[in-house]
C-alpha cells in the first residue's frame, strides 16, 4: 500500500502579522508532521512519498501527475494553521476532482474544526487525534475497507452521511517517535539566518505554561523529550546530511538541565552540528525577571553547539507588557543576558511586536529604540493581530462582533479580512510603516552593518542580505486607510511592485505572490496591474462589517456557527499538575523507603503560570 502526503504552496494573506517581504523571506521548512506519519506508515509496511509544492515550487498540475504516475492508495493533506487553509483546500479539491483519489485529512486544526472541514466535501477521513496513534489504527482498517467505527478520532462519510468516532487517549510528546526526515527535500530548507546545510526543523518540547494573550499557545501545559531522544534524533539528522536544526519551540530552555544534558551530549560526541532555539529571556536567569544571569547554562549551550536564540522580547514598555500577560519586565536584565549570551558566541535574535494592546505612537518608538540599544545579532518587528485560539479573539472578535470569524473562515461562509486592532488607533497601514521604518533603523546603523559583513559567511549569504533589503523598500505596503491615491502614486506603486517582483528569481522560497500569478515576468505585470488599480485597504472585520457578513449569508440562505470559542482537546499535562501528582508519588516511595523520582522531563522550581 502507497501513502502520499501533499504540502502546497501558500502565500502571504491580509492578516499576517508580518510584512509581505519578512514573511516572503523567513525561511522553507519541512512540515513535521508528515515526518511522523511516515514513521508510522513505514512501520506498518506502506511506501511512503511526500510532495512538497511549497519546497520545490511545484504547481498542482505537476503534482497531480506526479501522483497519476506513483498510484498511492491514499492522500494526506495537513489543516495545521488556519492562515494556510484555504491554499491546501484549493490543491484538495483539485486533487480529489482530477484523480478521484481517497484523501485524508489531520493537523491540529482538524483537532479544531473537524466538521468545518468535512463540510467540503473533498475529504474522505478526517483525524482528529495524534496522527501517530490515529495512523497505527487507521491504516489497517483502510487497507480491509470496513471497521471504521472502531478506529479512535476518525470522522469519514459513509453513505452520504457524516459519522464520527470516540476520541481516543491523548498520546504524550514524549512518546512521539523520531519524525523521518528521509522523506523531505532537505536540500531546498532554509532559515533566512541558517548558516549550514542542510538544514531542517524539529520539536523538543510542545505547550507552554504561560498565558501571554497573544498567543495561541497560552496555558496549554507542556511535555518534552527526553535529552537521550533529542541526540538519538540529532544522529538521525547528521546521518541524512542534515548539519543545522532550527528547535521551533516557544520555550526550548524552560527545562535547564534537559537542555543542558543535551548540550553536553553533543560535545562529548562531537556531532557535527549546530542549533537555534526560541526561548524567554528569564529562562536564562533562574525563571526571575531580576534573578542573576545563568552564566553555566548560556555557556553551557554554546559549546554544545547553539548558535542562534530568539528571544520574545515583545516591548520596551512596562504597561504594555503587562497588558500581554507577558510576566516580564523591560529592564536591564535583558540585556546582561543578551550581552552573556553574546559573549559566548551566540547570535540573539529579538522578536518585537508594535501595535499591541495598550500600544500608542509613542510606545511603539520607546520599543524601538529599546531595541536598538540591545546586543542582537537580528531583529524582528511584528505587527499585534488576532490569532486563532487566542485570548485576544474571544474578547474582540467572538465578543465584541458576535461572529466567530476563524470557524467561519474554515467553513467558507467569509472571505479574508483584516481583524480588528481596537486596543490602539493606529491603522494597520500606519503599523505596517512603522515596523518597515523599524527594519531600516536597525539594519542601516553603521556600528551594525559593519560587524554584520564580519560575520557573513558567504558571497550567497550577502546578496541575501542586500536583495532583501531591496525588496523591502520597493514592495509597496497597504494605502492609507479611506484615502484615494492620485495616479501618480499609484504608477509608482506599480512600478516598486514590478521591480520587486522580478527579483525573486533569486529567491529559493515560493510564498511570493508573483509565483500564484504566474511567475517571472508576467506574474510581476500582472502584480504591478492589480496594484495600479488598488485604491483602498483591504476590509477589517468591524462590528458594522460583521453584521453585513451575518445579513449576506443569511440572505442565501445560509447559518452561521454559535459565537462561541472553540479549542481543541488538552493534550499536555500541565507542568505544576506532573509536579504535583509526581511529588504524591514520592510521598508514597518514602513510606516504602524507596529511592525518590526526578525524571528530566519535569524542572523543580519551573515557574508556575502566572494567573
Amino acid at each position: 500500500m502507497k501513502i502520499a502526503f501533499v504540502y502546497p504552496t501558500f502565500h502571504t494573506q491580509p492578516f499576517n502579522e508580518n510584512l509581505p517581504t519578512v514573511d516572503d523571506e523567513f525561511g522553507l521548512f519541512p512540515h513535521l508532521g508528515f515526518g511522523w506519519g511516515a514513521r508510522v506508515a513505514k512501520e506498518l509496511g506502506w511506501e511512503v512519498r511526500l510532495f512538497d509544492g511549497l519546497a520545490t515550487r511545484a504547481p498542482v498540475e505537476e503534482v497531480i501527475q506526479k501522483l497519476r504516475d506513483w498510484g498511492p492508495d491514499l492522500v494526506g493533506f495537513s489543516a495545521h494553521a488556519c492562515q494556510t487553509f484555504r491554499f491546501m483546500l484549493g490543491w484538495a479539491k483539485r486533487i480529489k476532482a482530477e484523480t478521484g483519489l481517497p484523501t485524508l485529512v489531520g493537523g491540529y486544526e482538524a483537532k479544531v474544526y473537524p466538521e468545518e472541514i468535512m463540510g467540503h466535501g473533498c475529504f474522505d477521513y478526517l483525524c482528529a487525534g495524534e496522527n501517530i496513534s490515529f495512523l497505527r489504527t487507521f491504516l489497517p482498517t483502510f487497507e480491509r475497507g470496513h471497521g471504521y467505527e472502531k478506529v479512535p478520532d476518525l470522522y469519514w462519510y459513509s453513505q452520504g452521511t457524516l459519522k464520527r468516532t470516540m476520541p481516543g487517549p491523548r498520546l504524550r510528546f514524549r512518546d512521539f517517535p523520531t519524525p523521518d526526515r528521509s522523506i523531505y527535500p532537505n536540500h531546498l530548507y532554509y532559515s533566512h539566518v541558517s548558516q549550514r546545510r542542510n538544514f531542517t526543523i524539529g520539536m523538543s518540547e510542545v505547550g507552554c505554561p504561560y498565558p501571554c494573550s497573544f498567543c495561541c499557545m497560552r496555558h496549554s501545559g507542556f511535555d518534552a523529550r527526553s535529552p537521550e531522544q533529542l541526540i538519538a534524533e540529532t544522529e538521525e539528522c547528521i546521518a541524512l546530511g542534515i548539519h543545522e536544526i532550527d528547535w521551533f519551540d516557544p520555550i526550548m530552555l524552560h527545562d535547564r538541565r534537559r537542555v543542558m544534558d543535551y548540550a553536553k551530549e553533543i560535545s562529548a560526541r562531537k556531532l557535527d552540528v549546530i542549533w537555534s532555539c526560541r526561548s524567554r529571556i528569564d529562562s536564562l536567569s533562574f525563571h526571575k525577571t531580576d534573578g542573576p544571569v545563568d552564566e553555566e547554562y548560556i555557556r553551557t549551550i554554546a559549546e554544545g553547539g547553539c548558535r542562534r536564540i530568539f528571544f520574545g522580547i515583545e516591548s520596551g514598555d512596562d504597561e504594555v507588557l503587562l497588558a500581554m500577560m507577558k510576566g516580564q519586565k523591560a529592564t536591564t536584565q535583558i540585556r546582561k543576558v543578551l550581552e552573556c549570551v553574546s559573549d559566548h558566541g551566540i547570535m540573539a535574535l529579538g522578536f518585537f511586536i508594535v501595535g499591541a494592546p495598550d500600544d500608542t505612537p509613542k510606545t511603539c518608538e520607546k520599543t524601538i529604540q529599546f531595541s536598538l540599544t540591545l546586543p542582537l545579532t537580528y531583529a524582528q518587528y511584528q505587527i499585534a493581530i488576532i490569532k486563532p485560539h487566542t485570548e485576544l479573539e474571544k474578547q474582540y472578535i467572538i465578543d465584541a462582533t458576535g461572529i466567530d470569524y476563524w470557524r467561519e473562515y474554515m467553513r467558507g461562509t467569509v472571505d479574508e479580512h483584516l481583524l480588528p486592532t481596537p486596543w490602539t488607533q493606529m491603522t494597520r497601514p500606519e503599523l505596517e510603516r512603522m515596523a518597515r521604518t523599524a527594519y531600516f533603523r536597525f539594519y542601516g546603523r553603521p556600528n551594525y552593518a559593519l560587524p554584520m559583513l564580519g560575520r557573513i559567511e558567504s558571497f550567497d549569504e550577502l546578496q541575501r542580505y542586500l536583495r532583501v533589503g531591496t525588496q523591502l523598500l520597493l514592495r509597496p505596503l497597504r494605502p492609507p486607510t479611506g484615502k484615494t491615491l492620485p495616479a501618480w502614486q499609484r504608477a509608482l506603486r506599480a512600478t516598486g511592485t514590478f521591480i520587486e517582483a522580478t527579483m525573486t528569481a533569486a529567491n529559493p522560497g515560493a510564498r511570493h505572490p508573483v509565483f500564484r500569478a504566474g511567475g517571472g515576468l508576467k506574474g510581476a505585470w500582472r502584480l504591478a496591474q492589480k496594484e495600479f488599480r488598488r485604491e483602498e485597504t483591504d476590509h477589517t472585520l468591524t462590528r458594522e462589517r460583521a453584521q453585513e457578513l451575518i445579513r449576506q449569508i443569511q440572505e442565501r440562505g445560509g447559518t452561521l456557527s454559535p459565537a462561541t470559542p472553540k479549542v481543541a482537546h488538552a493534550r499536555y499535562m500541565p507542568v505544576m499538575k506532573e509536579l504535583r501528582e509526581l511529588g504524591e508519588e514520592n510521598e508514597v516511595r518514602k513510606a516504602e523507603k524507596r529511592p525518590i523520582v526526578i525524571p528530566h522531563e519535569v524542572v523543580p522550581g519551573a515557574a508556575e503560570p502566572v494567573e
